[in-house]
């Protein structure tokens, strides 16, 4: 009997090469102690997390998009962060997205937030964010098939960097 598939998400963040000779993607390398993919150059993203759901994030967002894709759009956002550092945000009342000082700045909830010690909704919230979820299109969907013992039903997002 197949397992059940692990709801997860991951962004594909992209830009034009500065030649101008096509376009560059950003991968990260897994860490060589997870159990899927260890050591594996991939896209950002992971598992949506129980606190992905929170309520609380509806509020704090600048999109008017679905209650089934919020949860995946907020765990891309979220795991990108954890793993590289990049955040798709806009300070309150701000059409542009946090400039690379902040997000360095807020390289503490990182790790909390990887650790579950902190949610997106308090995050956001005491840092007076909102998430840019029209920074993310949906680009693919993907579960992984039957015949693996470990499966993911993950949405592909594709940002611009």
């Amino acid at each position: 009997m197949a397992s059940t598939p692990i709801p997860s998400s991951t962004i594909i963040i992209a830009r034009d090469n500065l030649h101008g000779e096509g376009i560059e993607i950003f991968m990260v390398v897994r860490h060589h102690q997870i159990d899927f993919a260890s050591g594996a150059l991939v896209f950002p993203g992971g598992k949506v997390s129980k606190s992905d759901f929170d309520a609380e994030l509806r509020h704090q967002t600048d999109s008017k998009t679905t209650d089934k894709q919020l949860p995946l759009m907020i765990a891309a956002i979220r795991e990108a962060f954890e793993e590289s550092g990049i955040l798709y945000a806009r300070p309150a009342q701000s059409a542009s997205l946090v400039t690379n000082e902040k997000a360095e700045s807020l390289e503490p909830y990182r790790a909390q937030l990887e650790k579950d010690q902190c949610g997106m909704a308090t995050f956001i919230k005491k840092e007076s964010l909102s998430l840019a979820l029209d920074e993310l299109h949906h680009f693919a969907h993907w579960v992984t098939p039957e015949m693996m013992p470990k499966r993911f039903d993950t949405h592909f997002y594709l940002a611009r960097a």
